[in-house]
């Protein structure tokens, strides 16, 4: 399909997610920054060095991100440079007052490891996923048959952080189900994406195989709609998966492959935002499905 641009001069955009004043942020993970997109330019909010990735908006409506300590794959928004990482990893906010400031930087003494994405629920908390960065070829790609596993963990309202599960090779987007009663997680390294029954803040039952999308899927980031259909964007493919009981039931492709992240705002919340990575840039397409209202902002 051909899409519309929205705004472009981001290195290497992610984390879309709206205020609450309709006002679209997302972060440069090689550019270092939380940027905004005002009457359809760019805008840095703020510096925060590193590779910030995941962003949403909490309940206290501040900004929060994962920052992964500065790791991201070449692309052409990058200058086709990579990020090695070896900054420090942490769970940020900004403040009211335009700082950035430390949220979760370990757990039990064990710092994180690479904070890729993060939702909030209707506690007050929020999840979070954190993966293991994979080796690197000699010409610094990425080795994704040599993934680690990584953490899934959960910071509840009070700040207490706690890693809830520790087996899933490259955890990736996450997304907590409309009534709040399920939370979703892809497996990049595995193009899997698993449902957990949520028992309570922080409490997970046993995980299902929600869907499997394939290895060379290389789902990222994720969104539902009202009818609690799941949207996968899928790295590398430049299609956005729309999942329904756990099939594929809709494939959205995109002229740019590198699709990263998805989220929902505009008009009646029908429009799904998706930031590309080649482009370096923000599109847009008009759904007659609305996407689902995130927590914080019920």
């Amino acid at each position: 399909m051909t899409d519309t641009i929205v705004a472009d001069g981001f290195a290497f955009p992610e984390g879309p997610c709206f205020d609450a004043n309709g006002v679209l942020y997302l972060v440069e993970m090689a550019g270092g920054a939380v940027s905004r997109i005002i009457d359809g330019r760019k805008e840095i909010v703020v510096s925060t060095g590193g590779a910030p990735n995941g962003a949403a908006f909490g309940p206290d409506g501040l900004l929060y991100f994962c920052n992964n300590g500065g790791h991201w794959p070449a692309a052409e928004s990058t200058g086709n440079e990579h990020g090695l990482g070896g900054l420090q990893a942490a769970i940020q906010r900004i403040t009211a007052d335009g700082a950035v400031e430390d949220v979760v930087t370990e757990i039990d003494g064990t710092p994180l490891n690479s904070p890729n994405d993060i939702c909030f629920d209707d506690a007050g908390g929020f999840w979070f996923t954190d993966p293991r960065w994979a080796p690197r070829r000699d010409d610094l790609s990425i080795d994704m048959s040599r993934v680690a596993a990584g953490d899934l963990g959960y910071v509840d309202s009070s700040g207490v952080a706690r890693r809830i599960v520790t087996r899933i090779l490259f955890p990736n987007g996450v997304a907590v189900s409309e009534d709040g009663s399920r939370l979703y997680v892809d497996e990049t390294a595995t193009g899997n994406v698993y449902e957990f029954p949520i028992d309570g803040p922080g409490e997970l039952g046993d995980p299902v195989l929600y869907a499997s999308l394939g290895a060379d899927a290389v789902p990222d980031g994720m969104a539902f709609d009202v009818r609690g259909r799941l949207y996968v964007a899928s790295h590398g493919s430049g299609r956005v998966f729309v999942l329904e009981d756990g099939e594929v039931v809709e494939e959205i492709l995109f002229d740019d492959p590198e699709i990263t992240n998805v989220c929902f705002g505009g008009e009646g919340n029908r429009t799904m935002f998706v930031t590309q990575c080649t482009r370096g840039a923000v599109a847009r397409v008009e759904r007659e499905v609305p996407g689902m209202v995130l927590f914080p902002a019920r």
